[in-house]
Order: structure tokens, then C-alpha cells, then sequence
């Protein structure tokens, strides 16, 4: 193709996926489904290879998954009547993936007679909510309903990527006391550097006196990100605590700090933020999910086990979600049970077993049938909430939104 063909594709990729977008307020359709069948189909038509598309993806995906983490970030408030919705959210996520990762890594070892070790790396993948398809999808919902499950699949992304690591880390290194020590240590320090950085970085927004700067700031921070990866650390946990420092500014810059920088530069700073992540978010959800679709051979879709498998892990996820919400959130509704979509992360985390870690045994196919049934599952969840509000008297809108 051309550079103009190409620029041509691009626009119609992105104007495609606008129109996905809307269609998707209206009738509660994930546009990642939408995104993925356009790849699919246009992969009849483009012949390129896999391997071709493997670094595309995974860039991609690292992008999009930091925005997509920021814009969730930014949308989150942290106040003391909070704090039972944010352990609540804490609790589904541990548990949920916890719960499955074990009950599909088992089953994994049983089904394609793998070891359990590598079976838990493959079950971990699918066991992670997508933020990158729950955060646009919920816009519905009620504010309470919405800010559990930005909490949950925010939380659900980073502790699962710190188990992936973990596991391999496990795999490859036979002393389990010292990769656990190390593992500890590592998270102590990702911790510590991402309050400090985040510090740094809001305070040198306030000095940098260029007109162009948020793109610059993103700069700093995927370096960073990518900087930590390379040192075995958990770069998603310091994403995620700048744009928690960022709108919750309030509690963070206080006493002495707070005449360093005044609230309205936070806010436009906040602002700004919010702006271009959300848009630089739909942009790489965009491509990301129509290389994946373009990466797809749909002749690995006819594969009997591969569905089987991919049934009984969409059913063993929801089990044990069913199971973690009579505890979390029972008073929330039935929706909170189908929200828990495979997406982005699932995809990314797939690609990114080490070689000699790949079992020759697993259908890959089934990671784009647990994206499909699962984002299927939240369609019906969400088709089904709407209904019920619609029904509701008047009077008791107020309530259920609150």
C-alpha cells in the first residue's frame, strides 16, 4: 500500500470506529466485537502473516493499556465514604482472579495435559477484566455501579500483569524463596518510586512553560513505564497512582504543599490529562483490536475442543464471580454478575509467554472465544439493566442511580 492508502485507512479505521462507538450507546454492543470482526474481514482481503503483526499488537496494546489505565485513573475519586466501595472492588478483583486462575489452571492441566505451572500462566491471561472494554462500556450504568467496576478492572489489569511476571518469574527460577523475596522487594520499590515520580512530575507541570506540554508528559511517562518493565518492576501501579494524585489532588497536596501549586493549575492539569488520554485511548483501542481481528486465521474458529474449552472457562469465570458477589456486591444488581469482559490485557499477556514457556497443546483460538462470549455475556447484562430502569417508577429513579 501507499502512504496515502495507508493515511486513507487509517481515517476510515478511526471513523469506522467512531460509528462503532455510538452504535454501541444505542444497543449495548461492545465496539471491541465490532473492531474485531472488521480485522477478521479484512484479513480476507490482506494477506499478513502473524508474526507480522505480533509487535504491532503488542506495542499497540502496551500504549493503549497505560492511556487506558490513566483515563480510569482520572475518573476515580478518593474521599472516606469511598473507602467500602474501594476494598469491596479490591476484594472481587484478588479473589476473582485468584479464584480463577486456579480453577482454570487446573482444569487447563487436566484438558491439554499440561504442567500446573504453565497452565496457571495461560489461565492467568484469562482470568483478567479488560478495563480497556469495561471503562467505555459502562457509561450507563449508575455512578455507583460505574466507579466498582473501574475500581475492579483497573485493579484486576494491574494485579493480573504482576501475576503473569510473577509466575514466569516462578517458572524460571527454581529457588521460590528468593523469586518471592524479590517479587516483595519489587513491589515495595514500585511503589515507593511511583509516589515519588508522581510528585515530581506534577510539580515540574507547573514549571514547564510551554504551550505544548501533556504530549510531553505522556513521553515521560511511557519512558518510565517502559524503564520500570525492563527492571522486572510493575509500571501500571505508577500510572495508575499519577492519575489517582492527579484528581484527587485535594488530599495529596495539603499544608505546605499546598502552596506550591495552586488548585486551578492542578485542575487544568487534570483536565488536559483527561482530554487527550481519553482520546489517545480510543484511538489505540482502535487499531489494537483490528490488528487482533486481522491477526486471526478463521479457520482456527472451527476447532471443536478449542470452543469446548472456551465454554467452560467463560463458565468457570462466571461461577466464581457469582460466588465473590454474594459477598461484594450483592446490593448492586444482577448487571455487576455478566460485567466482566476478556479484552486488551488478556490479549496482550497471551503474547507475551516467553518461548520456551509455549504449549503446543493450547488452541489459541480459545483466547478470541472468551473474548467474544464474554463481551456477549455484558451485552445481555447491559441490554437487561437498561430494561429494568426503563420499567422503574419515577419516583424511584433517584434511588437506584444513587
Amino acid at each position: 500500500m501507499t502512504s496515502y492508502q495507508l493515511i486513507i485507512a487509517g481515517s476510515l479505521a478511526i471513523i469506522i470506529s467512531y460509528l462503532f462507538s455510538e452504535f454501541s450507546k444505542k444497543t449495548s454492543i461492545p465496539s471491541v466485537l465490532m473492531l474485531i470482526a472488521t480485522g477478521v474481514v479484512l484479513g480476507q482481503f490482506f494477506t499478513i502473516s502473524g508474526e507480522a503483526l505480533a509487535q504491532p499488537l503488542e506495542v499497540l496494546g502496551i500504549i493503549g493499556l497505560v492511556m487506558i489505565v490513566l483515563e480510569g485513573a482520572l475518573d476515580l475519586e478518593l474521599t472516606k465514604e469511598k473507602v467500602p466501595l474501594i476494598n469491596k472492588s479490591l476484594g472481587m478483583a484478588f479473589l476473582g482472579l485468584a479464584g480463577s486462575v486456579l480453577a482454570i489452571g487446573f482444569g487447563l492441566h487436566f484438558a491439554f495435559d499440561m504442567k500446573l505451572g504453565p497452565a496457571f500462566l495461560y489461565a492467568t491471561p484469562l482470568s483478567v477484566i479488560s478495563s480497556a472494554i469495561v471503562i467505555p462500556s459502562v457509561e450507563s450504568l449508575s455512578h455507583k455501579k460505574k466507579e466498582f467496576l473501574i475500581y475492579e478492572s483497573c485493579l484486576s489489569d494491574i494485579l493480573g500483569i504482576m501475576l503473569f511476571y510473577f509466575v514466569i518469574g516462578m517458572l524460571e527460577n527454581t529457588d521460590y524463596v528468593q523469586e518471592i523475596t524479590d517479587f516483595s522487594l519489587r513491589l515495595i520499590l514500585t511503589i515507593v518510586v511511583s509516589i515519588l515520580t508522581s510528585f515530581g512530575l506534577i510539580f515540574l507541570f507547573k514549571y514547564i512553560r510551554a504551550k505544548v506540554k501533556i504530549f510531553l508528559f505522556l513521553a515521560i511517562l511511557m519512558g518510565l513505564y517502559a524503564i520500570e518493565k525492563s527492571l522486572h518492576l510493575s509500571p501500571l501501579i505508577l500510572i495508575l497512582i499519577f492519575g489517582l494524585m492527579l484528581k484527587n489532588s485535594q488530599l495529596v497536596f495539603r499544608g505546605a504543599l499546598a502552596n506550591r501549586i495552586s488548585r486551578m493549575e492542578l485542575k487544568m492539569m487534570e483536565k488536559n490529562f483527561h482530554i487527550i488520554t481519553r482520546e489517545t485511548a480510543f484511538v489505540l483501542r482502535t487499531f489494537f483490536f483490528i490488528v487482533f481481528g486481522l491477526s486471526m486465521e478463521l479457520t482456527s474458529l472451527l476447532d471443536v475442543r478449542a470452543l469446548v474449552t472456551s465454554i467452560g472457562i467463560t463458565a468457570v469465570m462466571f461461577i466464581v464471580r457469582y460466588i465473590l458477589l454474594l459477598k461484594f456486591g450483592r446490593k448492586m444488581g444482577s448487571a455487576l454478575l455478566t460485567i466482566a469482559p476478556r479484552g486488551l490485557i488478556t490479549v496482550l499477556l497471551f503474547y507475551s509467554i516467553p518461548a520456551e514457556l509455549i504449549s503446543p497443546n493450547f488452541p489459541t483460538s480459545v483466547i478470541l472465544y472468551v473474548v467474544i462470549f464474554t463481551s456477549l455475556i455484558m451485552t445481555f447484562g447491559l441490554i437487561r439493566e437498561q430494561k429494568e430502569v426503563a420499567k422503574a417508577p419515577v419516583r424511584d429513579l433517584p434511588e437506584q442511580i444513587g
